[in-house]
C-alpha cells in the first residue's frame, strides 16, 4: 500500500488503531512466509523466515541467535515466535526437544547426554568415518562447542556447532592439528562444509587468520 493509498484509506499508518496496524504487520509476515501464521506460537524455519538470516531483535545491531541457548537458527528448526502488541516479531527461541528454549515444549523426559554419547561412540566404532577426513564427533565438554554465551561457529555455513555433530578440527592440517578451530563435516545432517570448502586435503592459506601456510 502506497502513502497516498493509506491517506485515502483514512490517514497515515501511524494514526491507525493498534489492532489495525498489528493486523497489517502480521499480514505482511504471512505474505513473506506463508508457512508462518504471523501469530505467537510454534513455526517451522524455512528459507523465507526472517530469523534464518539477518533478523535482529528490536534495539540490537547483531544477528540474533536464540537468546536462551545461543545457537543459530537453521532451516527446518521448529521455533516459538512472540510478537509485540503492534504485531512486530519481537522474539524467536528454539522449540525442540533437545533445545527446549521456548519453555513451551510439551513435557517429556529430557535427553540424557551421557546415554546419547554412548550411543554415538557405538555408531562411530561400528561405522567409522574415512581416515582421510580426520573427523571428530563433538562430545559433551568439547572445546569446539564453546559456551552458551559464546558459541563457536563453522566458517563455511556460519552456523554454531551443536552437540554430537562431526567436524574437522584445524581444517588446514587435520592430520596434525595446530589449532582448535573446526568446520562441519557431517553429511548425515546435510553439513558437508569441509568438503565444500577445500579442493584438496591441504590449503595454502589459513581461513582463520589468512596467513600463508608454510609447506615443505
Amino acid at each position: 500500500m502506497t502513502a497516498r493509498q493509506r491517506e485515502n484509506a483514512g490517514g497515515p499508518a501511524s494514526s491507525a488503531a493498534p489492532e489495525v496496524s498489528g493486523a497489517f504487520e502480521r499480514g505482511l509476515q504471512r505474505g513473506e512466509n506463508p508457512q508462518v501464521a504471523g501469530a505467537d506460537g510454534p513455526a517451522s524455519t524455512t528459507l523465507d523466515s526472517r530469523w534464518l538470516g539477518t533478523w535482529r531483535r528490536p534495539g540490537s545491531q547483531r544477528r540474533a541467535p536464540c537468546r536462551v541457548c545461543g545457537h543459530t537458527f537453521r532451516r527446518d528448526d521448529t521455533v516459538f515466535l512472540r510478537h509485540s502488541a503492534e504485531g512486530r516479531l519481537s522474539d524467536v527461541t528454539h522449540h525442540l526437544r533437545n533445545l527446549p528454549c521456548s519453555g513451551q515444549v510439551p513435557p517429556a523426559d529430557p535427553p540424557d547426554p551421557h546415554a546419547q554419547a554412548a550411543f554415538f561412540r557405538g555408531v562411530d566404532s561400528t561405522d567409522p568415518s574415512p581416515d582421510t577426513l580426520h573427523t571428530v564427533r563433538l562430545m559433551p565438554g568439547s572445546p569446539a562447542l564453546g559456551s552458551r554465551q559464546q558459541r563457536n561457529a563453522c566458517f563455511v555455513c556460519t552456523h554454531t556447532f551443536r552437540l554430537f555433530e562431526t567436524v574437522v578440527v584445524c581444517p588446514c592440517s587435520p592430520a596434525d592439528p595446530g589449532c582448535l578451530k573446526a568446520v562441519h563435516q557431517d553429511p548425515a545432517r546435510g553439513l558437508g562444509c569441509f568438503e565444500q570448502w577445500r579442493s584438496e586435503l591441504t590449503v595454502d592459506q589459513c581461513p582463520m587468520n589468512f596467513r600463508t601456510l608454510k609447506r615443505s
